[in-house]
């Protein structure tokens, strides 16, 4: 009883207060501080260049540190906010545990359409992600919702820290 006391306290804290986030960092690169040059230098030359209304998103096929497809997302100003490694094949939690460590946090999240599919922290959110704020990283599982699909480097913390006005309580 103690333990699940413990564990309601710690998943309330969670969405209690911001988490401290500490911008990830990808083969040198400081996501919030590394600009397009910096990851051209790393990365070599993108496979495909997109431009978006946030930014850019630079595509390189294969070359993640799973051999996974990155996407590195540039706001306007070209620094780096994200990369994204999408798996070839769904990675087991089992190996990013010893990869990352078991200091991972649980936290669920929800979609607002109505906003654009922002995406916001929900007590009651379907979507179960796994975070580890002090790397900057968050695992996106895959469609079974226990193995990993996706890594996600990020500058800042993920999503939106409180509900969108348009969605319904």
């Amino acid at each position: 009883m103690r333990c699940i006391a413990i564990l309601l306290l710690l998943n309330v804290g969670l969405f209690a207060a911001p988490l401290h986030w500490t911008p990830a960092s990808f083969r040198g690169l400081t996501l919030g501080r590394a600009h397009r040059q910096d990851v051209v230098r790393t990365l070599g030359a993108p496979d495909v260049s997109r431009l978006n209304s946030g930014g850019e998103e630079l595509t390189y096929k294969a070359r993640g540190n799973h051999k996974g497809d990155l996407a590195v997302r540039l706001d306007r100003s070209g620094t780096v906010i994200e990369i994204q490694e999408s798996f070839p094949v769904a990675i087991p939690r089992t190996q990013f545990y010893k990869e990352l460590g078991q200091d991972a946090l649980t936290a669920h999240f929800s979609i607002a359409s109505c906003a654009g599919d922002v995406l916001y922290r929900d007590p009651r959110g379907m979507i179960e992600l796994t975070l580890y704020p002090a790397r900057g990283i968050v695992l996106w599982p895959d469609q079974y919702g226990y193995d990993f699909a996706a890594m996600h480097y990020f500058a800042h913390q993920p999503g939106a820290a409180s509900r969108p006005a348009c969605v319904q309580h």
